[in-house]
């Protein structure tokens, strides 16, 4: 295990217990994901990088009779995203724990593979090929993340000191059409979301001081202190009322197909 992946893993075994309370979850992605595949009767899916399974709940309850491999290479996020779903009366539902580059599926087992805000802790194009691998012809993947260019124009990209320097692992919505270009599949389709946030400056403090993003781990504990007092002074001067601090956030979602199939949606 790399450095970087073992302060990933650090990172994420810490925050797994207040991880879907230090997260937003957006309703828009799954909506959209639920029109794509409303003619499927039946969806063998499997979400890899599932975290605590704040999406996983979404999909069962807008997916048709969905039966879904949740896969994660942290066993605390597996442990809750299992008990989220076990409390929510869910059961058509597994957990895996395994590297995202090497999903451990059989061959055309799948109708979709999912990502939801992981997909800067893979290696791309192994994630494609193999998600490729393992989903039938008729098969989507869905990629949901935030580009780098709209992390740099929401709150913590515009206010938060040295986050846009610590944050390199964001791609470009052309950079990933190029990786889909050198693997088996094509985009599909690609939509941008666009969401008003409005939470006060203290309630912004506390997500950063518990780390709701990945990128607050590169911070050294000195760092990290000294750019919130930076942030608290930036969000003081550019807004009027901190009690009630708004702003927009952006994300994106690309879906793929496989190159040699027309994507009726129909089963196989």
């Amino acid at each position: 295990m790399s450095d970087i992946q073992q302060t990933m893993y650090s990172h994420f075994s810490e925050i797994a217990s207040e991880y879907n309370v230090l997260r937003t979850t957006d309703i828009e992605p799954i909506l959209y994901i639920s029109e794509k595949l409303k003619d499927r009767e039946s969806i063998r899916a499997a979400d890899v990088g599932c975290g605590a399974g704040r999406y996983d709940l979404l999909l069962f309850k807008h997916l048709n009779d969905l039966h879904l491999t949740c896969i994660d290479i942290n066993e605390p996020m597996l442990e809750k995203a299992a008990e989220l779903l076990k409390n929510n009366g869910i059961k058509n539902f597994k957990t895996v724990k395994s590297d995202a580059n090497d999903i451990p599926l059989e061959d055309d087992s799948m109708d979709c593979i999912f990502t939801f805000n992981a997909i800067h802790h893979f290696d791309f194009v192994k994630f494609v090929d193999n998600a490729a691998r393992v989903t039938k012809k008729s098969g989507l993947v869905f990629i949901y993340t935030r580009l780098r260019s709209q992390n740099a124009n929401n709150i913590w990209g515009k206010y938060f000191p040295s986050f846009l320097e610590k944050e390199t692992r964001l791609y470009e919505q052309d950079e990933m059409e190029s990786m889909v270009n050198s693997t088996s599949m094509v985009v599909e389709s690609a939509e941008s979301f666009r969401f008003k946030r409005t939470l006060s400056l203290d309630q912004l403090v506390d997500k950063a001081r518990g780390k709701h993003y990945s990128t607050f781990s590169f911070y050294t504990e000195d760092e990290l202190k000294s750019s919130i007092e930076g942030f608290r002074k930036n969000i003081i001067n550019n807004f009027d009322n901190t009690d009630k601090v708004e702003w927009f956030d952006e994300n994106f979602l690309l879906v793929l197909k496989h190159k040699d199939s027309s994507n009726s949606g129909g089963q196989q």
